[in-house]
């Protein structure tokens, strides 16, 4: 069958253009193209009045044929996103879900007008190779991008499909899916170059050694941060969701995110701090994980006891401490032990709490260590002691330690107000006392006590220098010597 283009011919102005001119001596499909395309041509150049002038047609075809493609890549990513859409409504998954987030779909489908467009300029632009060879270029640099895109879109979605179903113990692996899309745009970049220069992908690998100092210099925090990150995930120091604190830093709350860069902390009073992972590997940082595991929390702190105020135990202190719950009875069995010379008997096989009746503060000790292993919301199964550390010039610290039965906050917070509050109203009844620095209330107190007036009027003195009043009244205060009234019930 004779070929149809040489008698294919437009006019423009007075000077006919052949189809030839664009696509050379070709028969078949890129005949038919080029026909419909220069149909276009020309009928813009009728509409506009362009001069018949050779490069003006050329781009105006360059343009055309663009247009032809972003309406077919239209056209196809419309019918591909009717049928996500329709598989949608019949079945679905979590992963097919995460792509669909990510727009995956999308991404995918921006690849069909490039590759139109290229298919369509190797077919009408065979002639013009300058032309062809610059378009050729762009488009698949618009590729190399696109494909990027697409890519990483897909490695979002599956980072989020294995952090939701196999990352139970929420290892910090968004990291890893950092690097894995970096990788990939290292890579795009190299074959963006070699399209630029015209050389093979792998000519530029091989020279790229002598550039590596330099990008280690570039990307040493991404470098770091994926060591780090691995140290991490390896050694299980580290999840979502942590209270850890990084001392040097403010930072103290919960893990947000660990990324290849950063580590988010958004911290207690609602402000984020953003630490890089590798400083948290040289410099250390505590985890609360295990305290929130275990749902319990330590107590530890002391109360500070007036030196002055401790004093050998006497029998009338000793019988008025039998009113207090659960002081009876240890009474009755370390007076039982002191008769039996048994007092220094730590390995006593009746277990009683470490206390002594040779002096208030003795007494107090075990009182608080009975009142600590009656508690329910401290925690029995884990130490639990009450002690006196060494003596400071602001007093004796009397220490409490032990661990609540939750590890919540709020709920931790109450009982420890509940229980050191709880000995600073029964310090009284022990003839105990805080210490306090002198503060202008207390000159002023001295100044009104000194000429004789009386100190029941006055609020807050140490109660060993106040009267004694009758047994019962929460009010009631020692003479010198005498121990206060027991509370009632």
């Amino acid at each position: 069958m004779p070929t149809i283009l040489p008698m294919l011919a437009i006019t423009v102005g007075q000077t006919p253009i052949d189809v030839t001119h664009f696509i050379g001596d070709k028969s078949g499909a890129s005949a038919a193209i080029a026909h419909f395309i220069m149909s276009i041509v020309n009928w813009l150049l009728g509409v506009f009045g362009l001069e018949n002038d050779t490069t003006i047609v050329t781009f105006l075809y360059a343009a055309v044929v663009l247009g032809v493609a972003i309406v077919a890549g239209w056209i196809v990513q419309w019918i591909v996103l009717t049928i996500v859409d329709l598989v949608t409504r019949k079945w679905t998954t979590d992963f097919y879900n995460a792509l669909r987030s990510n727009r995956f779909f999308h991404k995918i489908c921006r690849i069909i007008p490039p590759l139109v467009f290229l298919i369509l300029i190797q077919f009408t632009l065979s002639n013009h190779n300058a032309l062809s060879g610059t378009l050729t270029r762009l488009t698949l640099i618009y590729v190399v991008f696109v494909v990027c895109v697409a890519i990483s879109a897909l490695v979002n979605s599956i980072w989020a499909h294995i952090n939701v179903h196999a990352n139970k113990r929420h290892l910090p692996l968004n990291g890893l899916a950092q690097l894995v899309k970096g990788i990939i745009w290292i890579i795009a970049i190299i074959v963006v170059v070699a399209i630029i220069v015209d050389k093979s992908p792998a000519s530029l690998l091989a020279g790229l050694g002598a550039f590596a100092a330099v990008l280690m210099l570039v990307f040493k925090d991404s470098i770091l941060g994926v060591v780090a990150g691995v140290q991490l995930s390896e050694n299980d120091s580290l999840h979502v969701g942590d209270w850890i604190a990084v001392e040097g830093t403010n930072a103290n709350g919960t893990v947000e995110e660990v990324s290849l860069t950063a580590v988010k902390v958004q911290n207690w009073d609602k402000t984020t701090t953003t630490l890089p992972p590798y400083s948290l590997i040289t410099s250390g940082f505590t985890n609360y994980r295990s305290m929130q595991q275990s749902n319990t929390r330590r107590i530890c702190r002391s109360y500070m006891i007036d030196a002055d105020s401790v004093r050998p135990a006497t029998p009338e202190l000793l019988e008025s401490l039998r009113q207090l719950p659960m002081m009876d009875e240890f009474i009755t069995k370390k007076l039982a032990q002191k008769a039996a010379g048994k007092v220094a008997d730590v390995n006593n096989p009746e277990g009683l709490v470490n206390g002594t009746i040779d002096t208030n503060l003795g007494l107090f000790r075990a009182y608080m260590k009975m009142y600590l292993d009656a508690n329910p919301h401290v925690a029995h199964d884990s130490d639990c002691f009450v002690s006196t550390l060494a003596q400071t010039p602001t007093g004796i610290p009397f220490q409490i330690y032990c661990f609540t039965s939750t590890s919540a906050w709020f709920p931790y917070e109450a009982i420890q107000d509940t229980i050191f509050e709880h000995v600073a109203a029964m310090l009284r009844y022990f003839g105990l006392y805080t210490f306090e620095y002198a503060s202008g209330r207390d000159t002023i107190i001295e100044g009104y006590l000194s000429p004789g007036k009386s100190p029941d009027s006055v609020f807050g003195i140490p109660y060993p220098f106040l009267k004694n009043t009758p047994a019962g009244t929460p009010a009631s205060n020692p003479a010198p010597g005498q121990t206060p009234a027991a509370p009632q019930g």
